[in-house]
């Protein structure tokens, strides 16, 4: 009867092990095997918002168009994927226009296949269906491959038609770097109050961001202006200003109407104390954040011109 009770006790624990051990791997330092193992420290000092790069094999450098194969995670579970990545020149109207436009999907076998490479690598590309495809066109021969809005953003309210997904769980600050290395594009920031379980460092500074978003937006707009801030914990943290400490994009609402206020966003930055700067339509279309970092400054989106 013991050792009947102590197999039955030994599964229980196996279980659960099995269960909970995907998401402590994906709570630790999430090792994408998209992620470079190759960016020199020059590269990460001179865009400091960046704490990983994404390992793009170029085919097109001045088109600046490249195949990836990453691990996507949604919640506690990943699967590879297989991409083309296809960026914009940067301050161009078509950077600003395209947003998170950058992702494409292919199968295994495209990626592996030279000719697949050959075709993109002197493609003439063109976009098509309000540019959620991407047509690769070379003589008479062309192909067309559907937009994967990677990562998803998914803000508590849009998870029912944007689950969590991304390449490191919003634990780390991904971005791609041109082939040129004048410039880095960042298509995914942290969130570091979405943990179920946070740490005291991380909680002080919780209260700290919504109590200043208050503070900072009622003397920026005026009190009663919808000022509280909505869903705090999917508020993204990320060094804006090279200054080695976490600056915050909060969402702003009344708490009432939240779908009415969901474009409008707060930037909490500053060495000395936070200040509030309103980049509100900044974010990019819809739901989805990027960036542009030059190694001087950090551009959101709409605003990277």
């Amino acid at each position: 009867m013991k050792k009947l009770y102590g197999k039955r006790l030994l599964s229980i624990i196996m279980l659960i092990l099995a269960l909970l051990l995907p998401t402590a791997m994906l709570a630790a330092e999430v090792d994408n095997v998209a992620f470079s193992k190759a960016a020199s420290s020059a590269m990460k000092d001179r865009f400091g918002v960046c704490e990983e790069f994404l390992d793009v094999k170029w085919l097109n450098r001045s088109a600046y168009t490249g195949i990836l194969k990453a691990d996507v995670y949604r919640n506690a579970s990943k699967e590879s994927r297989y991409l083309i990545v296809r960026l914009e020149r940067p301050g161009s109207r078509a950077f600003v226009s395209r947003g998170s436009g950058v992702f494409y999907e292919i199968d295994e076998k495209q990626y592996l296949s030279r000719d697949f490479a050959q075709l993109l690598a002197s493609a003439h590309y063109s976009f098509n269906h309000e540019k959620v495809f991407l047509t690769a066109r070379k003589g008479k021969k062309s192909e067309r491959f559907p937009q994967e809005p990677l990562p998803f953003e998914a803000f508590e309210q849009h998870e029912s038609d944007f689950p969590n997904r991304s390449f490191s769980g919003f634990a780390r600050t991904v971005c791609i770097a041109y082939p040129d290395g004048k410039g880095a594009f960042v298509v995914e920031a942290r969130k570091p109050f979405m943990k179920p379980a946070i740490d005291e460092t991380t909680k002080q500074a919780y209260e700290t961001v919504g109590k200043t978003t208050k503070e900072q937006c009622e003397k920026k707009m005026g009190a009663g202006n919808d000022c509280n801030p909505v869903n705090l914990k999917d508020s993204y943290a990320l060094d804006v200003n090279g200054d080695g400490k976490d600056d915050y994009i909060v969402m702003l609402g009344s708490g009432k109407t939240v779908k009415a206020h969901a474009g409008r966003y707060l930037l909490l930055s500053g060495k000395d104390g936070y200040v509030a700067t309103d980049v509100s339509g900044c974010l990019g279309v819809g739901r989805f954040f990027y960036g542009l970092a030059d190694g001087r400054s950090f551009r959101l989106g709409r605003c990277g011109r």
